[in-house]
């Protein structure tokens, strides 16, 4: 008989909101849309739906009431919007108009990510060596902000910047929970991510603190918690591989087995046709190109399956050919590791 797990599920509540379950959705530029969020509810599991990261200075100086990018799906509450930038005035100003709308319940600000646009403007993870600058975005941000106020962040580098000094400092600016992706910005994903580091965290910081990194299979998230003391995780690229890896934790805590997957080629037509009703073709042609990227790394010949898909033009035929491709397969065992980056 398989070995139930022993722990019992945590009770994870980020300033006054109560969530579900304490396994949140990673935030992913072009990837957790509204269509990407409802498609993991409907397993449900997940504790908290993340936006895509959002450009402060646009949703500052837009109508984000009409931006699909600040769009939300039928099922996928709890919300977090998550924002980057370094201007502490637009900053504040993105998340009033956001909490304005009434759609979100948590508020993120990005001191995490390393590539893109973010590391191009000295967003995200460069932050870390301009505390003084994060004190002053968190500072406005507060003084406008009734919601929780989270921060994400990677391991900060550098001398006098260690992550004891990191968590007195986010204490002090009232911060109501912690993301702590277990690697710095130099690592991006080449080296392990450093659990240890999760844990030496979690001992000083005493707001809630949510492990993220090599988290790739129920067993590993759980292994987390236990390991580190953390008290909820983040799940990134294991769940754009599978959407249905937080039902499957929950399943897994309660009885230490792990449910038969879903069909995929399924669920791969019927998200087509969610995209479909969502977005202009151009757009969910995108956006169905980097779900398709993801779950054909499920597969040993997923390389060749979404080559092939994406010579397509359009919407349908993608779809269409993808279909007949994960027909024929079977969704492998955990762990499930990324191949193509």
């Amino acid at each position: 008989m398989p070995k139930k797990t022993r722990r019992r599920p945590k009770i994870l509540n980020i300033g006054t909101v109560p969530l579900p379950t304490p396994y949140l959705m990673a935030p992913m530029a072009d990837l957790t849309h509204a269509a990407f969020r409802d498609l993991v509810a409907q397993w449900g599991g997940c504790g908290l739906y993340y936006t895509e990261m959002l450009n402060a200075r646009i949703v500052a100086s837009s109508d984000p009431a009409h931006d699909p990018y600040c769009a939300c799906g039928s099922k996928d509450t709890p919300r977090a919007a998550q924002l980057v930038g370094d201007d502490p005035e637009v900053v504040a100003r993105a998340m009033h108009k956001l909490q304005d709308l009434g759609r979100f319940d948590v508020f993120d600000f990005n001191l995490g990510c390393a590539r893109g646009v973010p590391a191009r403007h000295r967003w995200g993870a460069a932050l870390l060596s301009r505390p003084d600058r994060v004190r002053e975005i968190l500072t406005e941000a507060r003084k406008v902000l009734q919601s929780p106020l989270v921060v994400k962040m990677r391991i900060p580098e550098g001398n006098g910047n260690s992550l004891e000094r990191w968590a007195e400092r986010l204490s002090d600016w009232e911060v109501d929970a912690v993301v702590l992706h277990a690697r710095s910005a130099r690592d991006l994903f080449k080296r392990p991510a450093r659990w240890e580091a999760l844990k030496r965290f979690k001992r000083i910081f005493p707001k809630p603190v949510i492990g993220n990194g090599d988290v790739f299979s129920p067993q590993a998230a759980l292994r987390l918690m236990e390991e580190t003391g953390c008290d909820g995780v983040m799940i990134g690229r294991a769940a754009l591989m599978r959407p249905w890896i937080f039902a499957d934790l929950v399943h897994y805590e309660k009885t230490g087995r792990l449910p038969d997957p879903p069909d995929a080629a399924a669920l791969t037509a019927r998200y087509a046709e969610d995209l479909a009703a969502r977005f202009e073709e151009r757009q969910a042609v995108r956006r169905f190109r980097l779900f398709a990227f993801w779950i054909c790394q499920n597969y040993s010949y997923g390389a060749h399956y979404f080559h092939t898909a994406c010579r397509s033009s359009s919407l349908r035929a993608m779809a269409e050919t993808l279909h007949g491709f994960l027909s024929r397969e079977t969704i492998p065992d955990y762990p499930v590791r990324p191949y193509l980056m």
